[in-house]
């Protein structure tokens, strides 16, 4: 049974995320009542930039409510007149509200949904002080409350209309992606540790505060992380060997009580959605980028074949993700630098877009090294002549 609670976790995310919550402002596109249908309204890339070539970060949004080809690939700098900053290291989308963790810039950036204009900045260190609050990380979002990981080793929450502290919590080393099981009582975080070999997972019951921690000697630099009743799905990006040619021991890891058992060998990114896990491998000094799918149900892994991209080959991927409402996959992914011949980390990115049984349909502009993508969904009124 514990298998199957995994999609009831990712519905119960994806129902927070379509409707939004009770103190979000609500419009016309939260309106349920006959007559209308569930559409994707939009997809944000957030965009690495590159510090030491001293390129800023940036936010690519598709307007998908008409055509794909509506799109900008520095939203927020057209909207809001300045520069996100060095480094957005994620996104995601809640009731009305887009969330960014500026990590560079120490805040939790929030824009309304509708028009990418900033709401409010909120500097971690202010409510965390310098060293706890420095380098938000990434962000999850349940119950009316936003919680981003930091590179001083907490966890902090604050709420959605006013933006204040709520709680935070003491964990690893180096936190990194973060996830509620299906009750949202328990909260995992993935401890990073920068890939020193000593990573764990942290776990945060909500009501009383109490954090223990999971350590396995397998996974020593996990990434992402979902749950599953009591099993954990981990991405750990292993370890390079001594002259790093070679990445070892990358993939994910299906942790249950003191087990921890790789299910899907040489993975470097991953994207969840129902009971599948959508992974890419593309390790440095690889001899090319390959694509898997993990059937949780059945524990089966298969290749996942890509088909139809010749014209909009994919470099060097650097994000996944999937369209819980249409089941396509997002992938992101480098442009090839013509002088070098390698992957570009100063060109403009790409996101192509594949039906789940890997056919290709579009390929979209981003900015520079395209990291996370996340939609935002609402409602649509059906059109009678």
């Amino acid at each position: 049974m514990k298998k199957f609670l995994l999609s009831l976790a990712v519905m119960a995310m994806g129902a927070s995320l379509l409707t939004g919550c009770s103190d979000d402002d609500s419009n016309d596109s939260n309106d349920t009542s006959p007559g209308h249908f569930l559409i994707t309204k939009g997809v944000f890339v957030i965009n690495n930039g590159s510090s030491y070539l001293s390129i800023d970060g940036s936010l690519t949004y598709w307007d998908c409510s008409e055509s794909y080809l509506q799109s900008d690939r520095d939203v927020y700098r057209k909207v809001n007149g300045r520069s996100l900053g060095g480094t957005p290291n994620d996104v995601i989308v809640y009731g009305q509200k887009v969330y960014i963790a500026g990590s560079d810039e120490n805040a939790i950036f929030v824009l309304d949904v509708r028009t990418c204009k900033e709401l409010k900045q909120v500097s971690t260190t202010d409510l965390l002080g310098d060293d706890d609050g420095r380098n938000p990380r990434r962000i999850a979002v349940y119950d009316g409350n936003v919680y981003f990981t930091t590179q001083g080793g907490y966890v902090a929450a604050i709420d959605t209309t006013d933006f204040h502290l709520q709680q935070k919590y003491q964990v690893g080393s180096f936190p990194e992606g973060l996830t509620f099981d299906v009750g949202g009582s328990t909260l995992y975080v993935a401890n990073s540790d920068w890939s020193r070999g000593n990573g764990s997972i942290s776990k945060i019951d909500i009501t009383t505060g109490n954090v223990t921690e999971i350590k396995h000697d397998k996974v020593t630099y996990p990434q992402e992380i979902v749950v599953a009743g009591d099993v954990l799905y981990v991405l750990d990006r292993g370890y390079y060997n001594d002259d790093w040619t070679q990445q070892l021991e990358a993939g994910v890891y299906m942790i249950s009580g003191n087990d921890a058992k790789l299910v899907v060998p040489n993975a470097t990114g991953m994207a969840v959605v129902g009971d599948m896990i959508y992974t890419y491998n593309d390790p440095y000094g690889g001899s090319g980028a390959t694509y898997s799918v993990f059937d949780i149900r059945s524990n089966n892994l298969s290749t996942l074949n890509l088909s139809g991209d010749s014209a909009h080959r994919l470099i060097s991927p650097c994000a996944i993700s999937v369209d819980q409402l249409t089941g396509n996959i997002y992938i992101a992914s480098r442009q090839l630098d013509p002088d070098t011949g390698y992957p570009s980390e100063s060109l403009p990115g790409f996101v192509n877009i594949y039906r789940n049984s890997g056919e290709f349909l579009e390929s979209l502009d981003t900015g520079v090294e395209p990291h996370k993508i996340a939609f935002s969904y609402g409602f649509s009124k059906i059109l009678v002549d």
